[in-house]
Protein backbone atom coordinates (compact mmCIF):
# COMPACT_ATOMS: atom_id res chain seq x y z
CA UNK A 1 0.00 0.00 0.00
CA UNK A 2 2.63 2.24 0.96
CA UNK A 3 4.59 2.28 -2.20
CA UNK A 4 1.03 3.11 -4.25
CA UNK A 5 0.79 6.49 -1.95
CA UNK A 6 4.26 7.69 -2.42
CA UNK A 7 4.09 7.72 -6.63
CA UNK A 8 0.53 8.99 -6.28
CA UNK A 9 1.65 12.27 -4.10
CA UNK A 10 4.79 12.94 -6.10
CA UNK A 11 2.42 12.63 -9.42
CA UNK A 12 -0.27 14.92 -7.64
CA UNK A 13 2.01 17.63 -6.55
CA UNK A 14 3.65 17.35 -9.84
CA UNK A 15 0.33 18.13 -11.53
CA UNK A 16 -0.63 20.95 -9.02
CA UNK A 17 3.16 22.98 -9.47
CA UNK A 18 2.94 22.48 -13.42
CA UNK A 19 -0.96 23.92 -13.79
CA UNK A 20 -0.05 26.78 -10.88
CA UNK A 21 2.18 28.70 -13.44
CA UNK A 22 -0.92 28.47 -16.61
CA UNK A 23 -3.50 29.60 -13.79
CA UNK A 24 -1.85 32.68 -12.73
CA UNK A 25 -0.09 33.39 -16.45
CA UNK A 26 -3.61 34.56 -17.50
CA UNK A 27 -4.02 37.60 -15.44
CA UNK A 28 -1.41 40.35 -14.23
CA UNK A 29 -0.52 41.30 -11.16
CA UNK A 30 -2.58 44.09 -11.99
CA UNK A 31 -5.64 41.52 -12.09
CA UNK A 32 -6.20 41.85 -15.78
CA UNK A 33 -5.36 39.77 -18.82
CA UNK A 34 -1.81 40.71 -21.27
CA UNK A 35 -4.19 41.19 -23.79
CA UNK A 36 -6.12 44.26 -21.99
CA UNK A 37 -2.43 45.77 -21.33
CA UNK A 38 -1.56 48.72 -23.50
CA UNK A 39 1.08 51.28 -24.21
CA UNK A 40 0.10 54.47 -25.93
CA UNK A 41 3.23 56.44 -27.16
CA UNK A 42 3.78 59.98 -27.91
CA UNK A 43 7.23 61.53 -29.82
CA UNK A 44 7.68 65.06 -30.48
CA UNK A 45 9.64 66.02 -33.47
CA UNK A 46 11.51 69.64 -33.31
CA UNK A 47 13.44 70.41 -36.22
CA UNK A 48 14.70 73.71 -34.90
CA UNK A 49 11.26 76.25 -36.31
CA UNK A 50 8.11 73.42 -36.33
CA UNK A 51 7.04 70.85 -33.94
CA UNK A 52 5.13 67.92 -34.83
CA UNK A 53 3.97 64.98 -32.64
CA UNK A 54 3.02 61.19 -33.34
CA UNK A 55 1.28 58.85 -31.34
CA UNK A 56 0.82 55.49 -31.34
CA UNK A 57 -0.55 52.57 -29.59
CA UNK A 58 0.71 48.99 -28.58
CA UNK A 59 -1.66 46.28 -27.60
CA UNK A 60 0.01 43.25 -25.83
CA UNK A 61 3.23 44.14 -27.39
CA UNK A 62 1.87 45.05 -30.67
CA UNK A 63 1.72 48.06 -32.37
CA UNK A 64 -2.26 48.76 -33.61
CA UNK A 65 -4.39 51.15 -35.15
CA UNK A 66 -0.71 52.69 -37.18
CA UNK A 67 0.03 56.50 -36.44
CA UNK A 68 -1.44 59.41 -35.74
CA UNK A 69 -1.45 63.15 -34.33
CA UNK A 70 -3.49 62.32 -31.80
CA UNK A 71 -5.37 60.21 -29.61
CA UNK A 72 -8.69 59.20 -28.24
CA UNK A 73 -9.84 56.18 -26.05
CA UNK A 74 -11.37 54.21 -28.33
CA UNK A 75 -15.24 53.82 -28.27
CA UNK A 76 -16.86 50.85 -25.95
CA UNK A 77 -13.28 51.09 -23.30
CA UNK A 78 -12.00 52.82 -20.81
CA UNK A 79 -8.43 53.89 -20.79
CA UNK A 80 -7.18 52.76 -17.02
CA UNK A 81 -3.29 54.54 -16.79
CA UNK A 82 -0.68 52.90 -14.47
CA UNK A 83 2.50 54.94 -15.43
CA UNK A 84 3.64 57.85 -17.02
CA UNK A 85 7.04 57.60 -18.17
CA UNK A 86 8.74 60.67 -20.46
CA UNK A 87 11.92 61.87 -22.27
CA UNK A 88 12.52 65.49 -21.91
CA UNK A 89 15.20 66.41 -24.39
CA UNK A 90 17.08 69.61 -23.07
CA UNK A 91 17.97 71.50 -26.96
CA UNK A 92 20.77 73.94 -25.78
CA UNK A 93 22.75 74.74 -22.29
CA UNK A 94 20.92 76.64 -19.70
CA UNK A 95 22.70 78.37 -16.44
CA UNK A 96 19.57 77.53 -14.12
CA UNK A 97 17.21 75.28 -13.64
CA UNK A 98 13.91 76.23 -15.53
CA UNK A 99 10.95 76.82 -14.47
CA UNK A 100 9.11 75.46 -17.17
CA UNK A 101 6.07 73.12 -16.53
CA UNK A 102 5.66 70.24 -19.61
CA UNK A 103 2.58 68.96 -18.96
CA UNK A 104 0.02 66.34 -19.90
CA UNK A 105 -3.71 66.67 -19.64
CA UNK A 106 -7.36 64.87 -20.64
CA UNK A 107 -9.91 66.46 -22.65
CA UNK A 108 -13.62 66.01 -22.85
CA UNK A 109 -14.78 65.29 -26.53
CA UNK A 110 -15.28 69.09 -27.07
CA UNK A 111 -11.60 69.28 -26.48
CA UNK A 112 -11.98 71.55 -23.28
CA UNK A 113 -9.01 70.49 -20.68
CA UNK A 114 -10.41 68.24 -17.67
CA UNK A 115 -7.70 67.44 -15.94
CA UNK A 116 -3.76 67.54 -15.43
CA UNK A 117 -2.29 63.84 -15.38
CA UNK A 118 0.68 65.46 -14.23
CA UNK A 119 3.26 68.13 -14.97
CA UNK A 120 6.98 67.75 -15.71
CA UNK A 121 9.65 70.06 -14.39
CA UNK A 122 12.76 69.48 -16.05
CA UNK A 123 15.81 69.70 -14.12
CA UNK A 124 18.61 69.32 -16.64
CA UNK A 125 20.85 72.09 -17.38
CA UNK A 126 23.02 70.40 -20.46
CA UNK A 127 22.53 69.18 -23.86
CA UNK A 128 20.71 65.56 -24.00
CA UNK A 129 17.76 63.72 -22.08
CA UNK A 130 16.54 63.29 -18.49
CA UNK A 131 13.84 60.47 -17.94
CA UNK A 132 10.97 60.65 -15.68
CA UNK A 133 8.50 58.22 -14.09
CA UNK A 134 4.95 58.86 -12.45
CA UNK A 135 3.47 55.50 -11.45
CA UNK A 136 -0.45 55.86 -10.70
CA UNK A 137 -0.72 53.22 -8.20
CA UNK A 138 -4.69 53.35 -8.03
CA UNK A 139 -4.94 54.05 -11.90
CA UNK A 140 -6.57 56.68 -13.23
CA UNK A 141 -9.83 56.54 -15.70
CA UNK A 142 -10.14 57.99 -19.06
CA UNK A 143 -13.99 57.30 -20.64
CA UNK A 144 -13.91 56.80 -24.05
CA UNK A 145 -14.04 59.79 -26.49
CA UNK A 146 -11.44 61.30 -24.42
CA UNK A 147 -8.48 63.03 -25.85
CA UNK A 148 -5.07 62.96 -23.92
CA UNK A 149 -2.67 65.91 -24.98
CA UNK A 150 0.40 66.70 -24.25
CA UNK A 151 1.82 70.24 -23.69
CA UNK A 152 5.09 69.40 -25.95
CA UNK A 153 7.15 72.35 -25.92
CA UNK A 154 8.23 75.20 -23.62
CA UNK A 155 6.47 78.41 -24.21
CA UNK A 156 9.42 80.36 -24.82
CA UNK A 157 10.62 81.89 -27.69
CA UNK A 158 13.51 80.11 -28.17
CA UNK A 159 12.64 76.64 -26.03
CA UNK A 160 15.14 74.79 -24.19
CA UNK A 161 12.82 71.81 -23.57
CA UNK A 162 10.36 69.76 -25.25
CA UNK A 163 8.65 65.70 -24.65
CA UNK A 164 11.25 63.72 -27.00
CA UNK A 165 8.50 60.80 -25.58
CA UNK A 166 6.30 60.45 -23.46
CA UNK A 167 4.88 56.57 -22.72
CA UNK A 168 1.29 55.93 -20.91
CA UNK A 169 1.05 52.81 -19.64
CA UNK A 170 -2.28 50.82 -18.39
CA UNK A 171 -5.22 48.25 -19.67
CA UNK A 172 -8.43 49.03 -21.08
CA UNK A 173 -11.87 48.12 -19.65
CA UNK A 174 -14.86 47.11 -21.52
Amino acid sequence: MRNRIIPTLILSSALVFSAAPAAHAQITHLGVSPKQMVKINYIGIWDGTTFTSQWSQYNFGSLTGGVATSFVVPKGKILILTDIEVSIRCLTAVSYVPSTQLGAYIADPAGNAVSILNRFIPTRQTVGREMQRTPMTAGYAIPEGFQIIVDPIDPTAVPTHYFQRVNLLGYYLE
